[in-house]
């Protein structure tokens, strides 16, 4: 179970994003409206906690405990805990288990659709991503015929530098009080909303300067100054009508069906072909979301309204706040390779907040990512006619 983030939080959250992207703005404001952000967060999460707790104090099984995010901690886990609650809080010195960033990344991702189409693996100060392409062909012939083919391998790597990911967290002393399991639950909450959305947001417009490569971005595009360029669209989607839109999404998965597979960054690439049936999704921002939906929703004869696409199931589009609005990101699922640490420190952030009842701390974490091809994702303007009450939607 999510952070379930009330209106307020929200309010905050958009007035720190539009702090940041001010070119002007001090760091007063941004210390002002970060501060107010994540007291919004801190308090939504330790009253969802709160009430969690009050509500399954006395539950001894585990099952059900489980089901409401309430895990059963390894015995690395529950010593890691009791020690931050003799501390009063966390240590510098603490090493976090592996376990707790791994179970931040499963709420994530069952909250977050997009990122369970992301090849995460655990990262290091430097990861290396091996690509290969086969070389030579298998053939039948006789028995005991001498050997005509020779199966071979060309091998490349790509060095990626990880990034810091800080990720803070409020935690007021009353919480540290609830035991363990709960202090687990509630630092679990906080950091699953601030490490979603900043991937998220690089997954989509990430420009790989010092932030990691968006699907929005062109990868043998002219990089300047580390920020790589926007990809120029790959067409205009109208889907008008049944027959306009049964070509328009078949152009998307055959352009989506062959690829440029580079094994290194020096490596000119070979043309290659895969199958995506059933794997490709579209990412659109949500006010497309229904355009789309709008036009392949039809009612059956039991009344039942149902939505069909073209070659795409329904499931397969995902909205994203991210995406701009009238554009369509066509994704091969798993086509992105990142990496992402557990945290490596944890230190009191004593920049702002003079607060005694709660302490913010900030996670540095590292993570990076890119898309594994630049095929792996093709952007797409929308221009879909409104529908009205004459019209009828394709299908």
């Amino acid at each position: 179970m999510t952070l379930k983030l009330n209106s307020r939080t929200k309010e905050t959250k958009q007035n720190f994003n539009n702090i940041l992207n001010k070119e002007d703005a001090t760091p007063e404001e941004i210390n002002a409206a970060m501060e107010e952000h994540y007291t919004a967060i801190a308090e939504e999460a330790s009253n969802q906690v709160r009430a969690e707790y009050e509500e399954l104090r006395d539950v001894s099984d585990n099952t059900i405990l489980q089901a409401r995010g309430i895990h059963t901690l390894t015995a690395e886990e529950t010593k890691f805990y009791n020690e931050v609650t003799k501390a009063g809080g966390f240590d510098d010195d603490l090493v976090w288990p592996e376990t707790i960033i791994e179970r931040v990344f499963e709420d994530i991702q069952k909250d977050r659709p997009i990122l369970r189409l992301i090849n995460f693996t655990p990262a290091v100060g430097k990861m290396k991503i091996i690509r290969s392409r086969r070389k030579g062909v298998a053939v039948f012939g006789p028995l005991h015929k001498d050997l005509e083919s020779q199966l071979d391998a060309e091998f490349g790597a790509t060095e990626v530098t990880q990034l810091a990911l800080t990720a803070f967290f409020l935690i007021s002393n009353d919480t540290l009080d609830l035991g363990p399991r709960w202090v687990d639950r509630y630092v679990r909450l906080c950091l699953s909303e601030a490490t979603a959305e900043a991937w998220e947001k690089a997954i989509i417009n990430g420009t790989g300067d010092d932030q990691p490569i968006g699907l929005l971005k062109d990868l043998n595009g002219s990089v300047t100054e580390g920020v790589y360029p926007d990809k120029e669209p790959a067409g205009t989607l109208t889907l008008k009508d049944a027959s306009t839109m049964v070509l328009e999404f078949a152009d998307v998965l055959k352009r989506a069906s062959k690829y440029t597979k580079k094994i290194s960054k020096s490596d000119d690439g070979t043309t290659e072909y895969r199958k995506v049936k059933g794997n490709v999704y579209l990412i659109v921002n949500p006010v497309n979301y229904y355009d789309i939906v709008a036009r392949v929703t039809t009612q059956n004869a039991n009344g039942v309204f149902v939505s069909n696409l073209p070659f795409i199931a329904s499931d397969n589009i995902i909205e994203s706040l991210e995406v701009p609005a009238d554009k369509m990101i066509a994704f091969v699922g798993n086509e992105y390779d990142a990496g992402q640490s557990r945290p490596e420190k944890i230190y009191v952030y004593k920049e702002t907040f003079a607060m005694k009842r709660a302490t913010l701390y900030a996670a540095d974490m590292l993570g990076n990512g890119q898309p594994a091809n630049n095929d792996a994702a093709q952007v797409y303007d929308l221009e879909i006619p409104l529908l009205t009450t004459e019209t009828e939607p394709a299908g």
